[in-house]
């Protein structure tokens, strides 16, 4: 066997465990208290309008060129000046903001009055037990805006939103 593939085999047998061990235990994760979601705009203070007067999110940091909004205890939108930040904006999105509600018929009614585009229309779904519809924001990103119905498939994200795993 040349020396080389000799070197190999006695590295790989060094590290990987003796019969009966176990691999070393991997270090915790790092917690996380929050998550942001940036968004790439050409005209930020339209989509900051929007964002504002018709979502009803109120600015929660305010960095000149990112304005950033809570949609929930833990979760923000940033919207992003293209000029200035990480990317450009882009005819095609590669994204869509999911926001889970319980409430989605009255967001599909308040959304289509407020003469918001939609790409697809509020529906049960097909795949998954969910209902939901699909609006366009100004720039055309996609916001999904869905209720996951009480169903097995969906009992450990309804838990985790604090709801009932069956029934309403």
């Amino acid at each position: 066997m040349p020396r080389v593939h000799r070197l190999v085999a006695a590295l790989l047998v060094a590290a990987a465990p003796a019969a009966g061990q176990s691999s070393p235990a991997r270090p915790p994760v790092p917690p996380v208290q929050a998550n942001v979601i940036f968004l790439y705009y050409r005209d930020v203070p339209r989509a900051q309008r929007f964002y504002e007067e018709v979502l009803g999110l109120t600015l929660t940091v305010d960095q000149g060129y990112a304005k950033i909004y809570q949609v929930s205890p833990t979760s923000f939108i940033g919207l992003v000046d293209e000029a200035q930040g990480l990317h450009r904006a882009s005819e095609a999105k590669a994204v869509t903001v999911s926001f889970a509600t319980e409430q989605v018929d009255a967001w599909y009614a308040y959304l289509k009055g407020r003469g918001v585009p939609m790409k697809h229309e509020l529906a049960n779904g097909r795949r998954h037990p969910t209902r939901g519809f699909v609006a366009l924001d100004p720039e055309g990103y996609y916001l999904e805006f869905e209720r996951f119905l009480p169903d097995p498939q969906n009992a450990k994200l309804r838990a985790a939103l604090g709801l009932p795993a069956g029934g309403d």
